[in-house]
């Protein structure tokens, strides 16, 4: 049984007219070919100026860390990568400062008692602090609540009077953008 279609004024029967589709139209799914690809090439290129995104804008004052589940891991993983950071840029003294402002449970990092606990933690914020990479301050309102005073911090650590107005004030007025 012939199945025809009316195509182009014409009658043409089933198999002419898959024939005739596939000539005309065999090069019709190129532009969408071509158009994946460089959809691929532009997500491999992001993923590749990933690393050097933060590098590059130099209008960018500083950068600040987002701290969310107030841990010591999460802020050990936030030093590494600003050490990887400053590292990946030639360790440029010119680059912009990354801000720690912490006001969770994880501010007993850098309580002078508890340095045997985390001690790779406070190594490697006193050594990128000291390079200048990092600016680690923690909220006076959090020392108040643990009954510890600024005495018992590291000198390399400042303190804030509230850690959420200061985050609010860096991103806001200051211009920081999240690390």
């Amino acid at each position: 049984m012939a199945v025809a279609l009316l195509f182009r004024y014409k009658v043409l029967p089933l198999t002419s007219l898959r024939r005739s589709l596939a000539h005309r139209y065999r090069f019709a799914c190129l532009p969408v070919f071509a158009g994946v690809l460089l959809l691929f090439c532009s997500v491999v290129k992001a993923g590749a100026e990933i690393k050097t995104a933060l590098a590059v804008n130099a209008n960018v004052p500083g950068y600040l860390v987002r701290i969310e589940k107030n841990n010591p891991q999460e802020v050990e993983r936030a030093l590494h990568k600003a050490e990887q950071y400053y590292l990946d840029n030639g360790m440029n003294p010119a680059l912009p400062v990354i801000a720690f402002v912490l006001h969770g449970p994880e501010v007993e990092i850098f309580f002078r008692d508890n340095y045997a606990r985390y001690k790779s933690i406070v190594d490697l914020a006193a050594r990128l602090s000291a390079l200048k990479v990092v600016d680690i301050k923690v909220c006076r309102t959090r020392l108040r609540f643990l009954e510890a005073d600024t005495a018992n911090l590291y000198p390399f650590v400042g303190s804030v009077p509230f850690g959420p107005a200061e985050i609010e004030r860096l991103t806001s007025v200051e211009k920081y953008v999240y690390f």
